[in-house]
């Protein structure tokens, strides 16, 4: 009894120390980083990195040269208006402080949202209310093996004819269920909803979106070739995109409410990276990074085409191996070296 005891104590403790010790080495010699807030500039066409200078924020260039708010119109838009120093033209366009907040976005991808499991019952929004905000939703769809099976969540029953008619006319379209991925973002704390983004068995991208009472099913062939693996709906005041999507290839594409999907030169990888993009009328900043270093990628508004590139490495420095149980690309709970 003492040996079995004696074992489970020596084994308790070197549990202990590959966990706790490893943290603390790492928690005392780490050494304070942090990076810059960095946009893509429609002013001099450049990123541009946010600094602090005697108690005043500077935006400073790739090649040393510091700027003051009016390098990033867009972004300061409302405080330079305020100072009356808000430009009336911006890359041979006129522009004002409505149309560019109208379209201003922001939106981020973490992969601890990313690398969950989540229960197959999504809440089912109205998109046209019968008063003018958007309502809490009243009823649930369940992603089933043979179909979407739609519940009233106030008594728990079943909409059979919702039900039947929503999965005959995602069938009419060449729809194959069991759905793979499906996504979409049902609270009233937005402009208007879309809906729902999901794919099918066979890749194949899909909208739903229920209108006065109506769900409407929608197909978007030009995304058959992708195998998307990540959806991301957008539903921007200004209605440019519609999603933002992975492609089987780890690559960055926009769906468009017209259906048209544009495959851009970013390359991603949400399970893996953090990923923020911020857009305006015509430049978005896509940043990717991860605990080596963070990739910046400013894209055309419109076309999407690519225009420029920035990279920063982290300095490495000795980090202690041990026995972890949490880890910044997921939230669950469970040992790893």
């Amino acid at each position: 009894m003492k040996r079995i005891s004696a074992i489970f104590i020596t084994l308790t403790a070197a549990a202990v120390v590959l966990t706790v010790g490893p943290k603390l080495y790492n928690l005392i010699s780490a050494k304070p980083e942090s990076t810059p807030f960095t946009l893509y500039s429609c002013v001099i066409h450049d990123f541009t990195a946010l600094y602090q200078e005697d108690h005043d924020y500077k935006f400073m260039d790739r090649c040393g040269n510091v700027y003051g708010d009016e390098v990033q119109p867009l972004f300061y838009a409302s405080i330079l208006a305020s100072r009356g120093m808000l430009p009336d033209s911006l890359e041979g366009r006129k522009v004002s402080l409505e149309e560019i907040e109208r379209n201003n976005l922001f939106i981020t991808m973490d992969p601890r949202d990313v690398n969950k499991v989540i229960p197959p019952v999504y809440l089912l929004m109205e998109s046209i209310p019968e008063r003018l905000e958007l309502q809490d939703p009243e009823e649930a769809f369940v992603s089933r093996k043979d179909g979407l099976y739609i519940y009233n969540m106030g008594d728990n029953t079943l909409q059979e004819e919702k039900t039947e008619r929503l999965n005959a006319d995602l069938r009419a379209l060449g729809f194959t269920f069991p759905a793979r991925c499906i996504e979409g973002n049902p609270t009233d704390r937005k402009d208007h909803d879309e809906g729902y983004l999901l794919t099918d068995s066979e890749d194949k991208l899909f909208r739903i979106k229920q209108t006065g009472g109506v769900i409407r099913a929608d197909y978007y062939p030009q995304a058959d070739s992708l195998h998307l693996k990540n959806l991301k709906i957008t539903e921007f005041e200004n209605h440019a995109t519609l999603g933002f999507l992975v492609t089987g290839d780890g690559h960055l594409a926009i769906l468009k409410e017209n259906g048209d999907v544009t495959v851009t030169d970013v390359p991603m990888c949400p399970e893996k990276e953090s990923i923020l993009i911020i857009g305006d009328m015509f430049y978005y900043t896509v940043e990717t990074s991860t605990p080596e270093g963070e990739n910046y990628f400013a894209l055309k508004t419109g076309t999407f085409e690519l225009v420029d590139t920035l990279s920063r490495t982290y300095e490495k420095s000795f980090s202690m191996p041990g026995i972890s149980f949490t880890s910044p690309l997921h939230s669950y709970v469970k040992p790893h070296f």
